[in-house]
């Protein structure tokens, strides 16, 4: 007879399989806060070019530098709400594949998933005081 804490084989292939979804989500969640990053990026690079130009082309290019600061931290935002689903499903479906809880502690995961959020959460914090800032 194997030991309690053995995990038969098919639901050790379904919790690896569930992990490796969270990855992937918290991955998608990663690139979404990227391109956010970039976004808001420009947008300083639009505020620099508008110091450069005549007042009467810059009028155009200075609200789209504002927009996209607002879509940058926008999609920061969005990237860590994705990682916080990602997570909450993880785990609602790690309790359907194991319910007596018999594996490995989800602490590592939940620790993961809470620091791609937080990041997203003091990137977009960081794009909005930027903002501030240069405006």
């Amino acid at each position: 007879m194997p030991p309690p804490t053995a995990i038969a084989g098919d639901v050790l292939r379904d919790r690896l399989s569930n992990e490796r979804t969270l990855l992937s989500w918290l991955r998608t969640a990663i690139a979404l806060m990227g391109f956010g990053l970039v976004v808001a990026r420009f947008g300083l690079f639009l505020k620099s070019l508008v110091a450069l130009m005549p007042l009467a082309d810059a009028s155009a290019l200075s609200s789209q530098s504002d927009r996209s600061h607002i879509i940058g931290a926008g999609m920061l935002l969005m990237g860590s709400f994705l990682a916080l689903v990602g997570w909450q499903r993880s785990r609602a479906y790690g309790r359907i594949i194991d319910p007596s809880g018999a594996g490995p502690s989800q602490k590592v995961l939940a620790f993961t998933a809470l620091l791609v959020a937080g990041l997203g959460l003091a990137l977009a914090a960081y794009v909005a005081i930027l903002e501030r800032v240069v405006r």
